[in-house]
């Protein structure tokens, strides 16, 4: 009795995937450890101020500092003038001469506000893009314009499929650390190009008959929320080695 082929991969008909247990965290954390990048040395400490503090005025003037990291005062890259300002603001409250919060001074507030978190945005760490940003720096891997990235392993013949079309393709899914998704799996599968996951089906056509690959999908470009499988960690990347074995063009 032949064995039926595996069902091509869609976002309405994989379910259930019943061997997906491992959390988006553990396996997130786990393949990011090892893959970033040691960070830029942290620049030489500058020479120590030749103020000399009382023992009792030393902590003032480490909270002064402390306020001054904490706030990113010299990520904000102000000029000897716009700090002295500052400084001559801030001493005119201390005094009991505290200015109004015009305009262009509301302004200012909105805006370093704005530069601080966006700083802290970038500096949040983000598993998936750093997977991703590994894969273009160490893996010889592309981007499209979409987030699909892809390396191709084994060139093909002819021309590549369109959505319009339908295919004979073998593929094996995993996950960023390795874990293998059998569920997700087949071999020569026949599958309308436009019923696959968005991002396996936009990979299929970079190939040529023959021609194979290893297709990362990003969240974006796989199961929409609605039809994300309860088993599968929600939000992680999917990674595809394809072969193109055949096309069957639109009539």
């Amino acid at each position: 009795m032949k064995k039926k082929p595996a069902p091509p991969v869609t976002a309405s008909t994989i379910t259930p995937l019943a061997l997906f247990s491992l959390s988006l965290n553990t396996a997130l954390f786990g393949w990011i450890f090892y893959t970033r990048e040691p960070k830029t040395p942290p620049p030489p400490a500058p020479s120590p101020s030749p103020v000399l503090w009382s023992r009792e005025l030393a902590p003032y003037a480490a909270l002064g500092s402390f306020m001054a990291e904490n706030n990113r005062i010299s990520d904000l890259k102000w000029t000897p003038e716009q700090f002295a300002a500052f400084q001559d603001g801030f001493r005119s409250s201390f005094e009991g001469r505290g200015l109004p919060l015009d305009e262009p001074a509301a302004k200012l507030r909105d805006a370093i506000s704005a530069k601080v978190q966006s700083m802290l945005e970038a500096e949040r760490p983000d598993p998936v893009r750093d997977y991703f940003r590994f894969l273009r720096e160490k893996e010889n891997v592309k981007q499209l314009p979409s987030g699909l990235h892809y390396r191709i392993t084994e060139e093909g013949t002819g021309e590549p499929p369109t959505a319009a079309d339908t295919v004979v393709i073998s593929y094996a899914a995993g996950l960023p650390e390795g874990k293998t998704l059998p569920a997700l799996s087949g071999t020569r599968v026949k599958a309308a190009v436009k019923d696959l996951l968005p991002g396996l089906g936009e990979g299929v056509q970079l190939l040529r008959v023959g021609g194979k690959a290893l297709i990362y999908v990003p969240p974006a470009l796989s199961f929409k929320p609605r039809d994300w499988p309860p088993q599968l960690p929600r939000d992680t990347p999917l990674v595809f080695f394809v072969e193109l074995h055949d096309i069957a063009p639109a009539r």
